[in-house]
Protein backbone atom coordinates (compact mmCIF):
# COMPACT_ATOMS: atom_id res chain seq x y z
CA UNK A 1 0.00 0.00 0.00
CA UNK A 2 1.63 3.60 -0.64
CA UNK A 3 1.41 5.19 2.36
CA UNK A 4 1.75 9.25 3.01
CA UNK A 5 4.36 11.53 1.81
CA UNK A 6 8.03 12.23 4.22
CA UNK A 7 7.95 13.62 7.58
CA UNK A 8 7.80 17.14 7.29
CA UNK A 9 9.62 19.43 10.00
CA UNK A 10 7.31 21.47 12.41
CA UNK A 11 4.41 19.06 13.42
CA UNK A 12 5.08 18.19 16.97
CA UNK A 13 3.16 15.51 18.43
CA UNK A 14 0.94 17.45 20.60
CA UNK A 15 -0.84 18.35 17.70
CA UNK A 16 -1.75 14.86 17.10
CA UNK A 17 -3.41 14.42 20.52
CA UNK A 18 -5.14 17.79 19.83
CA UNK A 19 -6.72 16.65 16.14
CA UNK A 20 -7.96 13.50 17.93
CA UNK A 21 -9.66 15.23 20.39
CA UNK A 22 -11.58 17.50 17.81
CA UNK A 23 -12.41 13.96 16.26
CA UNK A 24 -13.61 12.83 19.58
CA UNK A 25 -15.80 16.76 20.01
CA UNK A 26 -17.40 15.92 16.84
CA UNK A 27 -18.38 12.25 17.69
CA UNK A 28 -20.03 13.21 20.85
CA UNK A 29 -22.40 15.58 19.19
CA UNK A 30 -23.23 13.07 16.84
CA UNK A 31 -23.94 10.81 19.67
CA UNK A 32 -26.39 13.11 21.75
CA UNK A 33 -28.31 14.01 18.41
CA UNK A 34 -29.31 10.19 17.80
CA UNK A 35 -30.13 9.71 21.73
CA UNK A 36 -32.47 12.83 20.93
CA UNK A 37 -34.52 11.33 18.33
CA UNK A 38 -36.93 8.85 20.11
CA UNK A 39 -37.29 11.36 22.38
CA UNK A 40 -38.45 14.02 19.91
CA UNK A 41 -40.25 11.55 18.03
CA UNK A 42 -42.69 10.96 21.43
CA UNK A 43 -42.33 14.44 22.43
CA UNK A 44 -43.99 15.40 19.13
CA UNK A 45 -46.05 12.26 18.19
CA UNK A 46 -44.54 11.98 15.15
CA UNK A 47 -44.64 8.91 12.69
CA UNK A 48 -41.59 7.70 10.99
CA UNK A 49 -42.40 9.36 7.36
CA UNK A 50 -42.78 12.43 9.34
CA UNK A 51 -39.72 11.67 11.30
CA UNK A 52 -38.01 10.74 7.90
CA UNK A 53 -38.86 14.15 6.09
CA UNK A 54 -37.93 16.32 9.19
CA UNK A 55 -34.44 14.81 8.95
CA UNK A 56 -34.07 16.29 5.53
CA UNK A 57 -33.34 19.39 7.03
CA UNK A 58 -29.65 18.53 8.23
CA UNK A 59 -29.40 16.61 4.82
CA UNK A 60 -29.98 19.93 3.08
CA UNK A 61 -27.79 21.64 5.31
CA UNK A 62 -24.61 19.37 4.85
CA UNK A 63 -25.08 18.91 1.37
CA UNK A 64 -24.92 22.38 0.57
CA UNK A 65 -22.75 23.58 2.99
CA UNK A 66 -20.15 20.91 2.46
CA UNK A 67 -18.20 22.40 -0.88
CA UNK A 68 -18.02 25.37 0.54
CA UNK A 69 -16.89 24.59 3.40
CA UNK A 70 -14.15 23.58 1.20
CA UNK A 71 -13.78 27.02 -0.08
CA UNK A 72 -14.17 28.45 3.35
CA UNK A 73 -11.29 26.14 4.30
CA UNK A 74 -9.40 27.60 1.80
CA UNK A 75 -10.24 31.34 2.55
CA UNK A 76 -9.97 31.88 6.29
CA UNK A 77 -8.07 28.33 7.50
CA UNK A 78 -9.49 25.40 8.81
CA UNK A 79 -8.64 26.60 12.05
CA UNK A 80 -11.11 29.32 11.73
CA UNK A 81 -13.40 27.14 10.05
CA UNK A 82 -13.75 24.48 13.15
CA UNK A 83 -13.56 26.87 16.09
CA UNK A 84 -16.73 28.67 14.16
CA UNK A 85 -18.45 25.74 13.46
CA UNK A 86 -17.91 23.89 16.81
CA UNK A 87 -19.14 26.80 18.56
CA UNK A 88 -22.42 26.91 17.14
CA UNK A 89 -22.20 22.91 17.09
CA UNK A 90 -22.07 23.09 21.08
CA UNK A 91 -24.61 25.78 21.47
CA UNK A 92 -27.70 23.84 18.66
CA UNK A 93 -26.88 20.31 20.80
CA UNK A 94 -28.90 21.01 24.40
CA UNK A 95 -31.63 23.27 22.29
CA UNK A 96 -31.96 20.51 19.75
CA UNK A 97 -34.13 18.62 22.92
CA UNK A 98 -35.84 21.91 24.29
CA UNK A 99 -37.44 23.13 20.52
CA UNK A 100 -40.68 24.11 21.27
CA UNK A 101 -42.34 23.14 17.92
CA UNK A 102 -41.84 21.11 15.40
CA UNK A 103 -40.52 23.71 12.60
CA UNK A 104 -38.03 25.16 15.93
CA UNK A 105 -36.61 21.68 15.78
CA UNK A 106 -36.40 21.41 11.71
CA UNK A 107 -34.46 24.80 11.26
CA UNK A 108 -31.62 23.74 14.41
CA UNK A 109 -30.84 20.29 12.67
CA UNK A 110 -30.85 22.42 9.33
CA UNK A 111 -28.02 24.38 11.66
CA UNK A 112 -26.75 20.97 12.78
CA UNK A 113 -25.60 19.84 8.96
CA UNK A 114 -24.61 22.73 8.10
CA UNK A 115 -22.25 23.07 11.57
CA UNK A 116 -21.29 19.27 11.16
CA UNK A 117 -20.39 19.70 7.35
CA UNK A 118 -17.76 22.30 8.38
CA UNK A 119 -16.58 21.09 10.89
CA UNK A 120 -15.90 17.51 9.28
CA UNK A 121 -14.65 19.12 6.25
CA UNK A 122 -12.18 21.37 8.49
CA UNK A 123 -11.13 18.30 10.95
CA UNK A 124 -9.90 16.48 8.11
CA UNK A 125 -8.16 19.68 6.43
CA UNK A 126 -6.04 19.50 8.97
CA UNK A 127 -5.82 16.03 9.84
CA UNK A 128 -4.21 15.06 6.20
CA UNK A 129 -1.81 17.52 6.61
CA UNK A 130 -0.63 15.96 9.86
CA UNK A 131 -0.81 12.57 8.70
CA UNK A 132 1.89 13.96 5.80
CA UNK A 133 3.89 15.76 8.08
CA UNK A 134 4.61 12.55 10.66
CA UNK A 135 5.33 10.17 7.36
CA UNK A 136 2.69 7.55 8.76
CA UNK A 137 -0.79 5.81 8.81
CA UNK A 138 -3.13 7.92 11.22
CA UNK A 139 -6.54 8.56 9.36
CA UNK A 140 -8.07 5.75 10.91
CA UNK A 141 -6.81 6.66 14.42
CA UNK A 142 -8.82 9.98 14.08
CA UNK A 143 -11.98 8.31 12.84
CA UNK A 144 -11.28 5.71 15.82
CA UNK A 145 -12.01 8.93 18.50
CA UNK A 146 -14.81 9.98 16.29
CA UNK A 147 -16.18 6.58 17.57
CA UNK A 148 -14.98 6.99 20.60
CA UNK A 149 -16.77 9.85 21.21
CA UNK A 150 -20.28 8.63 20.18
CA UNK A 151 -19.33 5.75 22.45
CA UNK A 152 -18.52 7.59 25.29
CA UNK A 153 -21.70 10.19 24.97
CA UNK A 154 -24.11 7.02 24.47
CA UNK A 155 -23.16 5.22 28.12
CA UNK A 156 -22.70 8.38 29.88
CA UNK A 157 -25.98 9.24 28.34
CA UNK A 158 -27.67 5.74 29.26
CA UNK A 159 -26.08 5.81 32.63
CA UNK A 160 -27.40 9.56 33.78
CA UNK A 161 -30.62 8.81 32.25
CA UNK A 162 -31.13 5.27 34.35
CA UNK A 163 -30.53 8.12 36.96
CA UNK A 164 -33.20 10.01 36.56
CA UNK A 165 -31.68 12.71 34.74
CA UNK A 166 -33.55 14.09 31.98
CA UNK A 167 -32.50 14.12 28.18
CA UNK A 168 -31.60 17.79 28.39
CA UNK A 169 -29.13 17.63 30.77
CA UNK A 170 -27.17 14.74 29.06
CA UNK A 171 -27.12 16.86 25.97
CA UNK A 172 -26.31 20.74 27.81
CA UNK A 173 -23.45 18.15 29.21
CA UNK A 174 -22.47 17.13 26.03
CA UNK A 175 -22.57 20.97 25.18
CA UNK A 176 -19.90 21.79 27.88
CA UNK A 177 -18.07 19.28 26.85
CA UNK A 178 -17.32 20.08 23.36
CA UNK A 179 -16.58 23.91 24.59
CA UNK A 180 -13.56 22.56 26.76
CA UNK A 181 -12.63 20.49 24.03
CA UNK A 182 -12.53 24.05 21.56
CA UNK A 183 -10.12 25.50 24.43
CA UNK A 184 -7.45 23.57 22.61
CA UNK A 185 -8.01 25.74 19.50
CA UNK A 186 -4.09 27.25 20.16
CA UNK A 187 -2.57 23.69 19.16
CA UNK A 188 -4.56 23.49 15.71
CA UNK A 189 -2.43 24.13 12.18
CA UNK A 190 -2.73 27.71 11.33
CA UNK A 191 -3.83 28.86 8.14
CA UNK A 192 -0.11 29.02 6.53
CA UNK A 193 -0.07 24.97 7.24
CA UNK A 194 -3.52 24.17 5.22
CA UNK A 195 -3.70 22.21 2.57
CA UNK A 196 -2.03 23.31 -0.49
CA UNK A 197 -3.79 25.56 -2.69
CA UNK A 198 -2.06 25.39 -6.25
CA UNK A 199 -2.92 21.59 -7.23
CA UNK A 200 -6.37 22.72 -9.14
CA UNK A 201 -9.40 24.71 -8.90
CA UNK A 202 -10.72 24.86 -4.90
CA UNK A 203 -14.15 24.64 -6.03
CA UNK A 204 -14.93 21.47 -8.63
CA UNK A 205 -17.39 18.94 -9.84
CA UNK A 206 -16.83 15.53 -8.91
CA UNK A 207 -14.68 13.82 -12.02
CA UNK A 208 -15.21 10.10 -12.30
CA UNK A 209 -12.49 9.10 -9.42
CA UNK A 210 -14.45 11.18 -6.88
CA UNK A 211 -17.16 9.73 -7.64
CA UNK A 212 -16.36 6.19 -7.61
CA UNK A 213 -14.89 7.16 -4.21
CA UNK A 214 -18.40 9.11 -3.37
CA UNK A 215 -20.18 5.84 -3.81
CA UNK A 216 -18.48 3.76 -1.24
CA UNK A 217 -18.72 6.93 0.79
CA UNK A 218 -22.69 7.15 0.55
CA UNK A 219 -22.72 3.42 1.39
CA UNK A 220 -20.59 3.47 4.32
CA UNK A 221 -22.23 6.96 6.09
CA UNK A 222 -25.94 5.68 4.86
CA UNK A 223 -25.35 2.87 6.93
CA UNK A 224 -24.09 5.05 9.94
CA UNK A 225 -26.63 7.26 9.14
CA UNK A 226 -29.29 4.23 9.39
CA UNK A 227 -27.46 3.47 13.18
CA UNK A 228 -26.98 6.73 14.01
CA UNK A 229 -31.22 7.67 13.73
CA UNK A 230 -32.72 4.69 13.84
CA UNK A 231 -30.87 1.80 16.08
CA UNK A 232 -32.47 3.46 19.45
CA UNK A 233 -36.25 4.10 17.31
CA UNK A 234 -35.92 -0.01 15.73
CA UNK A 235 -35.56 -1.02 19.47
CA UNK A 236 -37.34 1.29 21.59
CA UNK A 237 -40.44 1.09 19.25
CA UNK A 238 -40.12 -2.02 16.89
CA UNK A 239 -38.32 -4.11 20.07
CA UNK A 240 -40.18 -2.22 22.55
CA UNK A 241 -36.89 -1.90 24.83
CA UNK A 242 -36.99 1.25 27.01
CA UNK A 243 -35.26 4.18 26.21
CA UNK A 244 -32.12 3.06 28.63
CA UNK A 245 -31.54 -0.47 27.05
CA UNK A 246 -32.45 0.99 22.96
CA UNK A 247 -29.11 3.36 23.84
CA UNK A 248 -27.05 0.20 24.11
CA UNK A 249 -27.72 -0.78 20.14
CA UNK A 250 -25.94 2.24 18.79
CA UNK A 251 -23.25 2.23 21.98
CA UNK A 252 -22.65 -1.29 20.60
CA UNK A 253 -22.16 0.26 17.21
CA UNK A 254 -19.93 2.84 18.27
CA UNK A 255 -17.88 0.44 20.50
CA UNK A 256 -17.23 -2.02 17.69
CA UNK A 257 -16.48 0.67 15.53
CA UNK A 258 -14.12 2.63 17.30
CA UNK A 259 -12.14 -1.26 18.16
CA UNK A 260 -12.55 -1.38 14.18
CA UNK A 261 -10.89 2.38 13.86
CA UNK A 262 -8.05 1.67 16.20
CA UNK A 263 -6.66 -1.68 14.61
CA UNK A 264 -7.86 -0.45 11.10
CA UNK A 265 -4.49 0.93 9.92
CA UNK A 266 -2.14 -2.34 10.60
CA UNK A 267 -5.11 -4.39 9.42
CA UNK A 268 -5.80 -2.89 5.61
CA UNK A 269 -1.73 -2.91 5.56
CA UNK A 270 -1.84 -6.09 6.42
CA UNK A 271 -5.36 -7.50 4.35
CA UNK A 272 -4.94 -5.24 2.10
CA UNK A 273 -7.56 -2.67 1.32
CA UNK A 274 -9.88 -5.22 -1.21
CA UNK A 275 -10.08 -7.21 1.07
CA UNK A 276 -11.15 -4.81 4.25
CA UNK A 277 -13.38 -3.05 2.06
CA UNK A 278 -15.35 -6.35 0.84
CA UNK A 279 -15.04 -8.09 3.61
CA UNK A 280 -16.08 -5.27 5.65
CA UNK A 281 -19.42 -4.74 3.71
CA UNK A 282 -20.32 -8.01 4.53
CA UNK A 283 -20.08 -8.36 7.70
CA UNK A 284 -21.97 -4.85 8.29
CA UNK A 285 -24.75 -6.68 6.07
CA UNK A 286 -24.33 -9.96 8.26
CA UNK A 287 -25.14 -7.65 11.37
CA UNK A 288 -28.34 -6.19 9.79
CA UNK A 289 -29.75 -9.53 9.10
CA UNK A 290 -29.22 -10.58 12.59
CA UNK A 291 -31.03 -7.35 13.88
CA UNK A 292 -33.76 -8.34 11.56
CA UNK A 293 -34.76 -11.33 12.24
CA UNK A 294 -33.74 -11.98 16.11
CA UNK A 295 -36.07 -10.97 18.54
CA UNK A 296 -33.56 -10.30 21.64
CA UNK A 297 -32.17 -7.65 23.59
CA UNK A 298 -28.67 -9.08 23.54
CA UNK A 299 -28.66 -10.49 19.95
CA UNK A 300 -29.47 -6.64 18.96
CA UNK A 301 -26.69 -5.11 20.58
CA UNK A 302 -24.26 -7.44 18.87
CA UNK A 303 -26.07 -7.35 15.26
CA UNK A 304 -25.28 -3.34 15.32
CA UNK A 305 -22.11 -4.25 16.77
CA UNK A 306 -21.26 -6.46 13.72
CA UNK A 307 -22.81 -3.18 11.39
CA UNK A 308 -20.08 -0.68 13.48
CA UNK A 309 -17.21 -3.23 12.97
CA UNK A 310 -18.06 -3.78 9.76
CA UNK A 311 -17.59 -0.46 8.19
CA UNK A 312 -15.08 0.79 10.39
CA UNK A 313 -12.80 0.78 8.30
CA UNK A 314 -14.21 1.90 5.09
CA UNK A 315 -14.45 5.85 5.84
CA UNK A 316 -10.79 6.15 6.40
CA UNK A 317 -10.03 4.49 3.35
CA UNK A 318 -12.10 6.50 1.11
CA UNK A 319 -10.69 10.07 2.68
CA UNK A 320 -7.11 9.28 2.77
CA UNK A 321 -7.81 8.07 -1.21
CA UNK A 322 -10.06 11.46 -1.87
CA UNK A 323 -6.99 13.60 -0.67
CA UNK A 324 -4.87 12.43 -3.40
CA UNK A 325 -7.15 12.58 -6.13
CA UNK A 326 -4.62 13.66 -9.06
CA UNK A 327 -5.70 16.92 -10.50
CA UNK A 328 -7.77 17.93 -7.98
CA UNK A 329 -6.41 20.29 -4.61
CA UNK A 330 -7.98 18.34 -1.52
CA UNK A 331 -9.92 21.86 -1.09
CA UNK A 332 -11.91 20.43 -3.91
CA UNK A 333 -11.49 16.32 -3.52
CA UNK A 334 -12.29 15.62 -0.59
CA UNK A 335 -15.52 18.00 -0.51
CA UNK A 336 -16.25 16.36 -3.79
CA UNK A 337 -16.17 13.23 -2.21
CA UNK A 338 -17.67 13.84 1.37
CA UNK A 339 -20.29 15.47 -0.37
CA UNK A 340 -21.61 12.05 -2.60
CA UNK A 341 -20.67 10.17 2.31
CA UNK A 342 -22.68 13.10 3.64
CA UNK A 343 -25.70 12.34 1.64
CA UNK A 344 -25.95 8.92 2.34
CA UNK A 345 -25.54 9.77 6.36
CA UNK A 346 -27.94 12.42 6.22
CA UNK A 347 -30.97 11.64 3.01
CA UNK A 348 -30.38 8.08 3.67
CA UNK A 349 -31.93 7.95 6.73
CA UNK A 350 -34.99 9.92 5.45
CA UNK A 351 -35.75 7.31 2.94
CA UNK A 352 -35.18 4.69 5.76
CA UNK A 353 -38.26 6.20 7.59
CA UNK A 354 -40.50 6.33 4.56
CA UNK A 355 -39.47 3.20 3.39
CA UNK A 356 -40.21 1.79 7.19
CA UNK A 357 -43.77 3.98 7.15
CA UNK A 358 -44.82 2.12 3.92
CA UNK A 359 -43.59 -1.40 5.19
CA UNK A 360 -41.79 -1.21 8.47
CA UNK A 361 -38.08 -0.42 9.84
CA UNK A 362 -37.07 -4.09 9.34
CA UNK A 363 -37.54 -4.31 5.92
CA UNK A 364 -35.55 -0.63 5.57
CA UNK A 365 -32.49 -2.02 7.29
CA UNK A 366 -32.57 -5.15 4.85
CA UNK A 367 -32.45 -3.13 1.84
CA UNK A 368 -29.43 -1.01 3.89
CA UNK A 369 -27.93 -4.68 3.95
CA UNK A 370 -28.72 -5.38 -0.05
CA UNK A 371 -26.98 -2.05 -0.85
CA UNK A 372 -23.76 -3.29 1.37
CA UNK A 373 -23.87 -6.09 -0.56
CA UNK A 374 -23.80 -4.74 -3.77
CA UNK A 375 -20.57 -2.36 -2.24
CA UNK A 376 -18.89 -5.14 -1.94
CA UNK A 377 -18.13 -5.64 -5.43
CA UNK A 378 -16.95 -1.77 -6.04
CA UNK A 379 -14.28 -2.14 -3.14
CA UNK A 380 -11.57 -2.58 -5.65
CA UNK A 381 -12.49 1.49 -6.91
CA UNK A 382 -10.75 2.37 -3.35
CA UNK A 383 -7.71 0.54 -3.38
CA UNK A 384 -6.86 1.84 -7.32
CA UNK A 385 -6.82 5.54 -5.73
CA UNK A 386 -4.48 4.67 -2.91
Amino acid sequence: MSVVAAPVVGNPPGRVRTMRMFFFMAGMGVSAWAITMPYTKTRFALDDAVLGLILLAPGVGGIVAMPVAGLLVRIFGSKRVLLTAGAVFGVVMPLLTVAPSVAAFTVLLLIFGVTFACIDIAMNAQAVVIEARRGRLLMSSFHAMYSIGTLAVSLATSFLLKLGFSNAVCAGLTGVGIFVILSQWRKLLPKADDLPSDEGPAFALPNRATFLLGVCCFACFLTEGAVTDWSAIFLRFSRSENIAAAALGYAGFAVAMSASRLLGDRVAMRLGQVRVMRLGSLLAAAGFVLVIVTPFEASDVVGFALVGLGIGNMAPLVFSAAAKVPGMSPTASVPAVVTLGYAGFLIGPVIIGFVANSLNLSCALGLDAVMLVAVSFAAKSVVSRQ
